[in-house]
């Protein structure tokens, strides 16, 4: 495939369509360990298509469809399309769930020195729907006949007004405190009620991410997953086509359907797996057994890969936990 072929010289590579290495546009380096999922679907239709093929009969469009599928579930748990944002936590306490969130990994807040502190979940506390009532403690209803409610509970309005190292439950205890011998103040305590960095709550039904008050004009990191397919486009290339624009080859990692090439055998397994799973032809179940087979195999091989776990940081690690350890 034309695709995945270097197109461009060392020259255009480093330097860029505007001629300027490294000057931010809109180009990526590094996108050969990628590949277009447009060509992965290329590469089905041409190996597995056609009179007396597997995929014989086959539409192009379910085949995408397929492949958008294992785009998804591959995203979740093997090459993990995790991104982050950025954010000043502003006075309200509040930041939108950003559009392509699927599920968070890691929330953090960095101090002077740029090192990032985590922030856990606030599992003591929740936002509750609150409904209203009248002076008899019995609920409003609007002219239609439906209950009605604010827009925050008096639980989530408290849990804004008071840091997690304010609460009653909590223990604060400063360095001068420790000097002083009051050590020992904290055995017992529960690891939740104690986290002086600050904490967050996510209200899924509205799309919001709360944060506790003393987080308030910190700058927080919010690291999420994505499912892979959010920013793409269609994607799908010509079988056997020959741009004349050296560029039109280049694969940018926020438009473009792409997947490492580590998980490229992963994904056309889960393809045909999927593809022969709806046909639901019995004549075929042998080969149906044996594509599941492959595609857990592939699964499991390209999540190794993608680990990206080397001999020496492992080392590292363990120097850390034992003297004993050596080169």
């Amino acid at each position: 495939m034309a695709d995945n072929l270097i197109t461009l010289t060392h020259e255009q590579y480093y330097e860029g369509k505007d001629n300027t290495q490294l000057s931010g546009d809109d180009r990526q380096y590094g996108n050969y360990q990628f590949i277009k999922v447009g060509d992965v679907v290329n590469d089905i239709l041409a190996n597995y298509g056609g009179e007396g093929m597997m995929l014989n009969g086959v539409r192009l469009r379910n085949i995408k469809y397929h492949a958008n599928r294992a785009l998804q579930e591959l995203s979740f748990d093997t090459f993990r399309s995790t991104r982050s944002v950025e954010i000043e936590i502003p006075p309200s306490l509040v930041m939108a769930l950003p559009h392509d969130y699927v599920g968070y990994t890691k929330v953090t807040w960095k101090d002077s020195y740029g090192i990032e502190h985590i922030l856990y979940p606030a599992i003591l506390t929740s936002n509750p729907k609150p409904y209203n009532q009248d002076n008899n403690y019995f609920l409003e209803f609007d002219s239609n006949s439906n209950t009605t409610h604010a827009s925050d509970s008096n639980t989530w309005f408290d849990y804004h007004g008071n840091t997690p190292n304010s609460s009653v439950n909590a223990v604060n205890i400063d360095d001068n405190d420790i000097i002083q011998g009051a050590n020992g103040q904290l055995f017992g305590g529960e690891p939740k009620s104690m986290n002086v960095n600050g904490s967050f709550y996510i209200d899924y039904h509205k799309g919001r991410i709360h944060f506790s008050s003393n987080c308030a004009g910190k700058t927080v990191t919010f690291k999420y997953i994505s499912d892979g397919v959010a920013y793409l486009n269609d994607g799908v290339e010509n079988v056997g086509a020959t741009p004349s624009d050296p560029w039109q080859n280049e694969i940018h990692v926020e438009k473009d359907f792409i997947v490492h090439k580590f998980a490229q055998e992963a994904m056309i397994k889960h393809v045909l797996y999927g593809l022969l799973l709806a046909k639901g032809n019995p004549q075929q179940q042998g080969l149906l057994s044996l594509l599941k087979k492959e595609k857990a195999v592939e699964t499991r091989r390209a999540k190794l890969r993608l680990s990206a776990v080397k001999l020496e940081e492992i080392t590292q690690i363990m120097r850390g936990k034992s003297k004993w350890i050596k080169h």
